[in-house]
């Protein structure tokens, strides 16, 4: 199924934006496929359903507009869900793989741009959302390039499937998407990627600084974790810990103030301390490899920086860590 592009939508209560992502893609893919050069002849849409129960009504629609629908219900929690596209992928081995947040809002033309891009040359291991970058094809190595949301990569499957089933050791940091890419980066010595400017393909929905600390806190510390685990040896462990903290220690008490409530910590899934061991993980790696790394790291944990980020000093010195 070289032809085939898949597209994998993980959503729970923003189901209905997920199955309006699917209509501009089928919008798209068919202004796409008029071309008489068009590589890829096939879109799959799978949506993904967890921690949401849908009604009859968004069922039947979602039926409707997709290829598979995969309903999880409530028995499912957000980071899982994401992993389990690279999964959907090995099973239906596509010729592209687009694993599409639906907090990311589509542009009519985005999926086409996409595919034009990895029509003009199967090298391609990636197309990456950066607007950092020109739009050149070119050898990366480094994944501070690599655009850290979900929908911010796309893959081809051909180049990579065998890196695919790494996601699934890795839900619990957040971030099992650039598991497989660091993956398949050191396998590969480096990636061939060609990078389109991120507002040409999506817009972001901006949510409250809050809620984004209550959502994120496991992948905020899975983060600093799965950067450990991915670092070579011992002395770039190390660093790898002393430059998360000197890069994030601002972020540090937003992103802890959700567990800093008691829970019980045996009742291990659950949305309202989801992962929270990840914050005993990565403070016990810290103490261990950098005491004065984590002791500024406790201490930062009392400051709420995030109250600072509107004043100018306070941003001119975090652009510069």
């Amino acid at each position: 199924m070289q032809s085939t592009v898949l597209v994998y939508i993980p959503c729970h209560t923003d189901f209905a934006d997920g199955l309006n992502q699917v209509s501009i893609l089928r919008d798209d893919f068919k202004t796409y496929i008029s071309n008489l050069d068009s590589r890829f002849d096939n879109l799959y849409v799978v949506i993904s359903i967890n921690s949401y129960t849908p009604s009859a009504e968004e069922l039947a629609l979602a039926d409707e507009l997709c290829d598979e629908v995969i309903n999880y219900g409530q028995t499912l929690l957000a980071d899982v869900n994401i992993s389990q596209g690279f999964l959907c992928s090995l099973r239906i081995n596509p010729g592209i793989f687009w694993l599409l947040s639906t907090n990311d809002n589509l542009l009519p033309d985005s999926l086409s741009r996409v595919l034009r891009a990895f029509d003009s040359d199967q090298e391609i291991d990636l197309v990456v959302g950066n607007s950092n970058f020109e739009s050149k094809m070119y050898r990366e190595s480094n994944m501070k390039n690599i655009n850290g949301l979900i929908s911010g990569v796309i893959y081809n499957t051909q180049n990579l499937k065998n890196y695919f089933n790494v996601a699934s050791f890795f839900p619990w940091t957040g971030w099992s998407h650039l598991a497989v890419i660091e993956s398949a980066m050191n396998g590969n010595e480096g990636l061939t990627v060609l990078p389109i400017p991120q507002e040409l393909l999506y817009t972001q929905t901006n949510r409250a600084m809050e809620l984004n600390g209550s959502i994120y806190a496991h992948s905020f510390t899975g983060d600093m974790i799965q950067k450990f685990l991915f670092s070579a040896d011992k002395s770039k462990r190390k660093k790898s810990l002393r430059a998360f903290v000197r890069k994030n220690f601002y972020r540090a008490h937003l992103y802890s103030v959700r567990d800093s409530k008691e829970h019980e910590m045996n009742v291990m899934v659950n949305p309202n301390h989801y992962l929270s061991w990840n914050s005993l993980l990565a403070e016990s790696l810290l103490k261990a490899n950098t005491p004065i790394s984590y002791v500024f790291y406790k201490i930062s944990k009392k400051i709420p920086f995030e109250m600072l980020l509107g004043n100018s000093l306070f941003r001119r010195i975090q652009s510069r860590l």
